[in-house]
This record gives C-alpha cells, sequence and structure tokens, in this order.
C-alpha cells in the first residue's frame, strides 16, 4: 500500500508546471498583448489621419464648387479660416498659356474665351510644426471680356 502511494505521488509530480515554464508561458502572453495594444493604437492613428483628410476634402470641394459657379470669375487670392482648425486658401488666375494664340497662328484673331485656372488649398494642423494640405485645381471657361 505504501509502494503504491509512492508511485501516485511521483506520478502526480510530472502532471504539474514549473515555475519557469509559468514566467515564460506569461512572458510570451504579455508580448502579445503588447504587440495587439500596438497595432490597435497604430490603426487609430491611421483611421484619425484618414477622417481629416476626407474632412479637407470635402471642405475643398464644397470651395471649389463655389468658386466654379460664381457668374463672372475674376483673377483674385484670399484664404480663410473654417474655425476648427482647418483653414482655406483660393488662388483665381487666368490661364493665359492654355489659350494664347499668338505663337501658333499667324492670323491676328482673337480668341472668345478666357481660362481661369482655380485652386482651392485647405490646410489643418499635424503636429507642432507640421501642416497637412489637401489641394484641388481645375479650369473654368469664361467669355473673354469685351475689349
Amino acid at each position: 500500500m505504501i509502494g503504491v502511494l509512492r508511485r501516485r505521488r511521483s506520478q502526480g509530480r510530472g502532471r504539474g508546471f514549473t515555475l519557469i515554464e509559468v514566467a515564460i508561458a506569461m512572458a510570451i502572453v504579455g508580448i502579445g498583448v503588447v504587440t495587439v495594444l500596438e497595432i490597435f493604437n497604430a490603426a487609430l492613428r491611421t483611421e484619425r489621419g484618414a477622417a481629416m483628410r476626407s474632412r479637407a476634402a470635402m471642405r475643398a470641394r464644397t470651395l471649389l464648387e463655389a468658386t466654379i459657379t460664381a457668374p463672372d470669375p475674376v483673377p483674385m487670392q484670399d484664404a480663410g479660416d473654417f474655425g476648427d482648425g482647418y483653414h482655406w486658401e483660393r488662388k483665381v488666375r487666368e490661364a493665359r498659356e492654355l489659350t494664347d494664340t499668338t505663337n501658333t497662328h499667324e492670323l491676328d484673331v482673337k480668341s472668345e474665351i478666357t481660362l481661369f485656372e482655380i485652386e482651392v488649398s485647405v490646410l489643418w494642423p499635424q503636429t507642432a510644426d507640421r501642416e497637412g494640405v489637401y489641394t484641388v485645381r481645375t479650369l473654368r471657361v469664361a467669355p473673354a471680356p469685351a475689349a
């Protein structure tokens, strides 16, 4: 009976984990948890950046559409602030290099159209020393001014 009890005790000792095995398992789990948290943090930063760029793109398109639909475009440059960290810059200029026909034609023909280049930029702070910028450019055709 004593021999059977001793045999059972010696067999039972081999079934548990040693302290070093538990410490190694905890270290592996800890490294895994830290890695998952870092990946989650990077995903949140990426999502926040994408949301800021998306907001800037929507605001730039809205301002561009308002500028395009103005009845008579005129060369100008202005800027403003949306009030929540975003600010904008708008430039409208005549794109003479696209409508200048003096070098391509020998006839003295005046163009009946004027092309305007419209550029809208929306800026927002990313870090203390850097800004994010989203710029949209397009061309608009308008009648040539009366001579």
